[in-house]
């Protein structure tokens, strides 16, 4: 009897995990496989790209082996180029790893592992003389500053920890449901938000991309998200959330047919008030062989 319950002890452990992990962070992978915004305007044009890929090799192999995901994003903005990498959760899309390259006039890089416990930070900055390698990742030239290690809030606790890009993929399932919002903290360089959600009327835009091998033109019916993130009371530094080099409440226009985020719209260093909108989408797992029709005539 003891050793028999010695065996269905652990399953009996893992169904009670199940039943108290916080509700609503699992997550559907969404429609798209990569996706493409654009803003153009008088003084520079901002791209922002996103991948989601499988398969790959993780950037901390010294990670759990847990199934995940890879996000890669880049976002150009006249001469200044930033790439990122989340490798994230395939289940709840918590962060693993991430690695982020800025360059332009400075270049800076900056690498976040995530532990149980606390964060793995580290910031390098090119040496003065210039003997940098100019974008590579682990070589000498590159000069190691700031904190090493972040702490989580108390906040924490229940919670997932997520990227700010991450919250593409979540849309899916916020829309489903806002108060699933209530179960993420939106992780930066050292501080930390909690997510609101909010959902808004539908409305009616324009949309011209290309969708696989064909192209979407016409009006399009979408369903609209609004996300705040509220910065955690005694985070080191000032307020730095930013998605696609948007900040402020982020607006989604998602599209009702297809799934897609048709447009961000958020606020823009100089400009105020700025909108990326969708210019090209490659569907999940397979191009679809026709695009759709329009949504409204």
């Amino acid at each position: 009897m003891i050793s028999r319950m010695s065996r269905l002890l652990p399953a009996l452990l893992c169904l009670l995990a199940a039943f108290m992990a916080p509700a609503g962070t699992a997550f559907e992978l969404p429609a798209w496989q990569q996706l493409a915004f654009e803003q153009r305007n008088f003084w520079a044009t901002a791209r922002g790209e996103l991948s989601l890929k499988h398969g790959v090799a993780p950037l901390f192999p010294e990670s759990e082996a847990a199934p995940f995901l890879r996000l890669e994003v880049q976002n150009t903005v006249g001469s200044t180029i930033e790439s990122i990498v989340v490798d994230l959760n395939a289940g709840d899309a918590a962060s693993i790893g991430r690695w982020r390259l800025s360059r332009g006039r400075d270049q800076r890089l900056k690498t976040h592992q995530y532990l149980p416990d606390l964060i793995k930070r580290q910031r390098r900055e090119p040496a003065a003389d210039g003997s940098g390698p100019g974008g590579g990742v682990g070589q000498s030239g590159w000069v190691t500053s700031g904190p090493g290690e972040v702490e989580l809030p108390p906040e924490a606790a229940g919670r997932v920890i997520i990227a700010p890009h991450a919250l593409f993929l979540l849309l899916p399932a916020l829309l489903e449901d806002p108060s699933r919002a209530e179960g993420y903290l939106v992780h930066t360089d050292l501080n930390f938000y909690r997510l609101v959600a909010s959902p808004g009327a539908t409305e009616t835009m324009r949309a011209d991309f290309r969708l696989d091998e064909g192209r979407v033109e016409g009006r399009r019916s979408t369903r609209t998200l609004e996300l705040r993130t509220e910065p955690l009371t005694g985070n080191p530094e000032g307020q730095d959330f930013e998605l696609m080099g948007l900040s402020g409440p982020i607006v989604f226009f998602v599209d009702r047919a297809t799934g897609l985020p048709l447009r961000v719209r958020g606020e823009a260093p100089r400009i105020g008030g700025a909108e990326l909108n969708l210019v090209e989408a490659l569907s999940r797992p397979a191009p679809a062989r026709t695009a759709p029709a329009a949504a409204i005539p």
